[in-house]
């Protein structure tokens, strides 16, 4: 652990940002937390192996774990769930579906994958396959109510990246190649994480005033501001330029701590829908936080093939689209 927070503290040093009292050590407990309760998609089930995920996985778990509770607390219905003109489906009905396909992912994975079980991950993929199709064709209706479009068509992304590394997965188990089933395995478990942090927002949506909306905005804004000064090394080090020596560890462990602040903050611009007001400024920050999206997607992908340019590219990206949304949010709150 001392070579651990010797990283935190030279990260640090090397952006010139002293280091808060007590951070390392706030951060170690966060990663060392036990689940609010067991997870079964692949992100949970990562392999400890010479890639280096088993801190990547602690940190997926800290995401999930306090997303899936609040999921599990999330699904009531507010009063102003209402069909929006037209034939859309209601926004109730979206709600549900959505809570169902979450709720079948949750339950299809249990297979050892977590273990040098090349048969188990096989059987989780298999089983897993079938049930995310069924998500993605869901996710794939034209007639999505249009408070939910811009993160339905993430999540659809999202969920096709997924079942192109859970085949990958599937043909590596029988290829009996541990290294291909690993790369699948970082790869798949995105999804797990992200839809585990945006499906409470999409089941506690409701429309809210403008000063509560700006509010919330206000709010995300200063979370990824504070992440990029403490947690997101990964988008503003130097050190993550050259990330993927020793199978890419440091790049592994500290993505997630990145990824999930951005997607927190998709999920909160639909659980607190702007008023029709704003219905245009919202539609452009939600627009460039689902480009964010594809650029993770992107870098975690580069992560797991150890692509050092593909990881720089994917930085850059996520520079520049910080940028414009702080300008986006700005518009809204002044």
């Amino acid at each position: 652990m001392m070579e651990e927070q010797l990283m935190f503290t030279r990260v640090h040093d090397a952006l010139d940002i002293p280091t808060p009292p007590g951070a390392y050590e706030r951060l170690r407990t966060q990663l060392i937390k036990k689940p609010v309760r067991p997870f079964r998609w692949p992100a949970l089930q990562m392999r400890v192996s010479s890639m280096g995920f088993r801190l990547a996985a602690g940190l997926v778990v800290v995401a999930i774990a306090v997303a899936a509770a609040a999921a599990a607390l999330a699904i009531h219905n507010s009063t102003n769930n209402v069909s929006p003109a037209g034939s859309r489906m209601s926004i109730q009905a979206y709600q549900k579906m959505i809570e169902a396909d979450f709720a079948a992912a949750d339950a299809t994975y249990s297979a050892p994958c977590g273990s040098p079980d090349n048969a188990g991950c096989g059987a989780d993929a298999t089983r897993g396959i079938p049930v995310v199709q069924k998500w993605i064709k869901d996710v794939s209706r034209p007639d999505i109510p249009l408070r939910f479009v811009v993160i339905n068509a993430e999540m659809r992304q999202v969920l096709l990246q997924n079942i192109s590394a859970q085949e990958d997965l599937l043909a590596a188990s029988k290829a009996n190649d541990n290294q291909g089933m690993d790369r699948a395995l970082w790869t798949a478990s995105y999804a797990a994480a992200w839809t585990s942090t945006v499906t409470p927002g999409i089941t506690e949506s409701r429309q809210v005033d403008a000063v509560t909306y700006a509010n919330h905005v206000k709010q995300q804004v200063s979370e990824i501001k504070y992440c990029l000064v403490n947690n997101c090394i990964l988008l503003v080090s130097a050190d993550a330029r050259s990330c993927t020596i020793n199978g890419g560890v440091p790049c592994q462990q500290l993505f997630d701590m990145a990824a999930i602040v951005y997607a927190t903050f998709a999920a909160a611009l639909v659980q607190y829908a702007a008023p029709d007001a704003l219905a245009d400024k919202d539609a452009r920050l939600q627009s460039d936080l689902a480009a964010t999206t594809s650029a993770f997607m992107n870098l975690r992908a580069a992560i797991g093939a150890n692509n050092q340019s593909g990881i720089n590219s994917g930085i850059d990206q996520l520079q520049r689209l910080t940028a414009v949304i702080e300008a986006d949010a700005a518009k809204i709150t002044g």
